[in-house]
């Protein structure tokens, strides 16, 4: 019975896929610096029709174990594309990143395969950033690095989602390989600020390595001020996570980008006390209750030293 549900659902998966139930929302991914948007993220939403919205938790693990993921991966990469042109089309500087498995970058025909899903959308590989996790990418060695080698070379951006301790080293081949570096979950980022009050530890010296090579760090998970001040801090140059916006559909994502401040004063340093505000667009996914979605209020940096004095003192 258990071998006849599943098969069930892996048909249920394809019939969706096919049906376009399975669609991208897009979570912005904002500048420290310019506080404005640079890339969104591609979310994967299955939008059941007796179950109703389903989070990639609960069908991505069906997609692997009926090797699905490289047809899930195909056709999220397509809607990625359709959408970084769009936005790019309407002047927007801004990439798209999705999620990729270390099975599909192991695949010999992946990167022909994705890169016919994105020109077919009328996009460049280039505008898409393909996020690999760290774990994974470790377990692999230098055959991963070489596949993910081969969809830097066709044109991708390669970034390095570490949700852990460091296990890669940020060396030369990664530094000319990955253009951003992810650090996710707000546990790892209080983590991070107490090793940074302590000085240089493992995790501090991969933040000052990545600053070194001039490559964006990200906070995934900072959910209030104070965290968003601490990142600011420890040396993060981007934010994403609720508190900035949680996963947009595609029109409400475009209206967060027409409504973001075009025009931002950088002249006085003064100005980085300012309370920047974007509106919250409606949008179909409803945020949770007990936690009101609010706009984009950044920082206030009063009390925060700038950010060459941290890295100094963090040395």
């Amino acid at each position: 019975m258990v071998s006849q549900v599943v098969s069930l659902a892996r048909v249920e998966l394809l019939q969706s896929l096919a049906a376009g139930e399975i669609q991208l929302a897009f979570q912005p991914q904002v500048d420290l610096t310019s506080r404005e948007i640079v890339a969104f993220e591609g979310v994967a939403r299955w939008h059941h029709p007796k179950l109703g919205q389903l989070s990639p938790g609960l069908f991505f693990s069906l997609a692997a174990k009926e090797g699905l993921l490289g047809v899930m991966s195909r056709t999220l990469a397509a809607q990625a594309a359709r959408a970084v042109y769009t936005w790019r089309n309407q002047g927007y500087a801004i990439d798209v990143a999705i999620n990729i498995s270390l099975t599909d970058v192991m695949d010999p025909s992946f990167g022909r395969d994705l890169t016919d899903s994105v020109v077919s959308e009328s996009a460049r590989p280039d505008w898409i950033i393909l996020e690999i996790d760290e774990e994974e990418l470790a377990c692999t060695g230098n055959q991963g690095l070489a596949c993910l080698e081969i969809l830097a070379g066709l044109g991708f951006k390669i970034a390095l989602d570490a949700k852990g301790p460091p296990s890669l080293a940020l060396d030369k081949r990664a530094r000319a390989l990955f253009c951003q570096l992810k650090c996710g979950g707000s546990t790892m980022l209080t983590v991070a600020s107490r090793l940074h009050k302590v000085g240089a530890s493992a995790f501090m010296r991969r933040i000052q390595a990545a600053q070194a090579a001039n490559m964006p760090v990200v906070a995934v998970g900072a959910e209030s001020a104070k965290a968003i001040r601490q990142c600011y801090q420890i040396g993060f140059t981007r934010l994403q996570g609720h508190f900035v916006s949680p996963p947009l559909t595609f029109q409400a994502a475009t209206d967060m980008l027409r409504e973001q401040p075009s025009e931002l004063d950088r002249n006085d340093e003064t100005e980085l006390a300012l309370e920047i505000g974007l509106p919250a667009p409606e949008t179909a996914m409803k945020p949770n209750l007990e936690q009101p979605h609010k706009p984009l209020q950044l920082f206030s940096f009063e009390d925060v030293p700038e950010p060459d004095q941290s890295n100094s003192e963090a040395a």
